[in-house]
């Protein structure tokens, strides 16, 4: 397990873009409306953040900061899918290099059957990349960057499979209002620990689901 110290804030453009390129696929019809898309989307959503959030408790116990929260449906084929990012928080640091990190995360994950990358190393950093259909995981992937002691991050960004139903409409039972008079709610977590229960929408009077 990497241990906690002193660090910087992780930029998150390098994960966003490797997490932009991945395919999501895998839906069909009929799809699910109303309720029955809310329960449905629900529960994927769950399955989505509780695996990934099995890997940050592998990497860090500690609080994460969230850069993109995960609940918020994307299109893909037929569907919708879910993205989320998490990077540590400032003033951490890892027990060892980027690299060590890297490539015991990438065994852990084999171990576990998720199919991986060999991981890579440029711009200051180690990444790999891995994926796991049997989770509907269609990519992770997982940026740690070493400072020397001084300016350590990790970035971990998901994105889920496919599933089916349509994202405006999931979008709209999410955020009552959505899209033309969107309802004011509570703000999603700014920080979270991996074992945190999830939001997934909001009631019409603000409060999270």
């Amino acid at each position: 397990m990497v241990e906690r110290g002193a660090g910087r804030h992780l930029r998150t453009s390098f994960v966003a873009t490797l997490l932009s390129a991945a395919v999501l696929a895998g839906c069909a019809s009929p799809s699910p409306h109303g309720d029955e898309l809310y329960r449905s989307a629900r529960e994927a959503n769950l399955q989505f953040k509780g695996t990934v959030a099995g890997v940050l408790r592998h990497l860090s116990n500690a609080s994460w900061q969230v850069q993109e929260y995960g609940d918020s449906p994307l299109d893909c084929a037929d569907g919708y899918g879910f993205s989320l990012h998490r990077t540590t928080y400032e003033g951490w640091m890892l027990r060892t290099d980027a690299l060590t990190t890297v490539e015991e995360a990438a065994a852990w994950l084999a171990a576990r059957g998720w199919t991986t990358s060999a991981p890579t190393v440029g711009g200051g950093g180690a990444v790999v990349e891995a994926s796991d259909p049997s989770r509907s995981i269609a990519a992770l992937v997982i940026e740690v960057h070493d400072g020397e002691g001084t300016a350590d991050a990790i970035g971990v960004g998901a994105t889920s499979g496919c599933f089916e139903g349509d994202a405006e409409e999931l979008k709209a039972l999410l955020y009552p209002g959505y899209p033309d008079r969107l309802s004011v709610h509570e703000p999603l977590p700014l920080v979270e620990q991996p074992d945190d229960a999830p939001v997934f929408g909001f009631t019409r009077d603000g409060r999270p689901r």
